[in-house]
């Protein structure tokens, strides 16, 4: 069964665009603004026209991984550069998070909960993400905290 359902693109910019996406048999098979939307009227930027590769592609990440091998250019035998295999190990839910509040606890520890600097200004910075649970988790973690427009100001 084909239907078109009305949604909100995930990007949460602040012209907060309407989007048209077409399901068929329980899979998106089309993504397309909405006309209807009084600001974009119809537009998808770039990012959000392409969605439903990024969706279905076999490469997306679906699972919390690790890094096992180093990244970039790695020396070899005989003394010259070759490119790293970048290998990954899967992990559970469970062991990521118990890896990264692992390392959150060893670094506040250490140097205390304000050297753990979240960024996460960048891209979507609409009125659904700001103040998001992010900022709230780490706000309570005691993190250092950043304005967002200091990091997008012009010189």
């Amino acid at each position: 069964m084909k239907q078109v359902v009305h949604a909100a693109c995930p990007h949460d910019c602040p012209d907060a665009c309407g989007v048209l996406i077409t399901v068929e048999d329980g899979r998106a098979t089309k993504i397309q603004g909405d006309p209807k939307h009084p600001v974009t009227r119809g537009f998808l930027c770039a990012k959000v026209a392409k969605y439903l590769d990024r969706v279905y592609s076999p490469d997306r990440v679906l699972y919390p991984m690790r890094r096992i091998a180093a990244k970039g250019i790695a020396a070899t035998n005989a003394g010259e550069g070759a490119r790293a295999t970048q290998t990954w190990q899967r992990l559970t839910w469970d062991e990521a998070l118990d890896e990264i509040t692992g390392r959150f606890r060893k670094i506040i520890a250490e140097f205390g909960s304000e050297a753990i600097l979240p960024y996460s200004y960048g891209g979507t910075l609409g009125a659904l993400n700001g103040a998001s649970m992010d900022r709230r988790f780490f706000r309570r973690l005691g993190a250092s905290e950043l304005e967002p427009h200091d990091l997008f100001r012009g010189g």
